[in-house]
């Protein structure tokens, strides 16, 4: 999958890339919106345009370590991004999953280059790509035996949100 670089306020459709020469993407698995409400940003993921939430990331600023929650469509919380501190290098960070199920995020989320992994088997890599010299693009390869496609993404989208602070 592949998805435009997040950009304030803009909406954006992570499309399928095909397995051809290239690349090329497909078309749109998910639909991404972003509001920018108050003094957090919020993004939801949908199976169609139109369709219903599937998930909803937010940003809360207002905390020391700044955290993103996760909630499906009815509102309960099933993950949460956390910031563990701040490193020399990169930013340091998990992913609390309901189940007391923890993510490790690995790699450089700004340089689009990272994983994350589940008890040591990766779940997601996130990796460049130039498509053409025009966009930018990147690569969301999620293993096949995630369950939780969606998630996963809100996970990457999440981590980018906050990376870019």
């Amino acid at each position: 999958m592949r998805e435009k670089l997040l950009t304030f306020g803009k909406d954006f459709e992570i499309k399928e890339a095909s397995h051809r020469r290239g690349g090329h993407a497909g078309k749109a698995k998910y639909y991404v919106d972003n509001k920018v409400l108050r003094a957090r940003e919020t993004f939801n993921i949908r199976s169609s345009r139109h369709g219903e939430v599937l998930y909803q990331v937010q940003e809360r600023k207002l905390r020391v370590r700044d955290t993103m929650k996760i909630e499906d469509g009815n509102g309960d919380e099933i993950a949460k991004i956390k910031k563990r501190a701040v490193g020399v290098v990169r930013d340091n960070f998990v992913v609390k999953v309901s189940g007391d199920r923890d993510w490790q995020i690995h790699g450089a989320i700004l340089d689009h280059d990272f994983t994350i992994k589940e008890n040591g088997k990766t779940v997601v890599k996130v990796h460049k790509n130039w498509v053409t010299p025009i966009k930018d693009c990147y690569f969301i390869d999620i293993d096949e035996d995630c369950d939780d496609k969606a998630l996963a993404l809100m996970v990457v989208i999440g981590l980018e949100d906050m990376s870019e602070d």
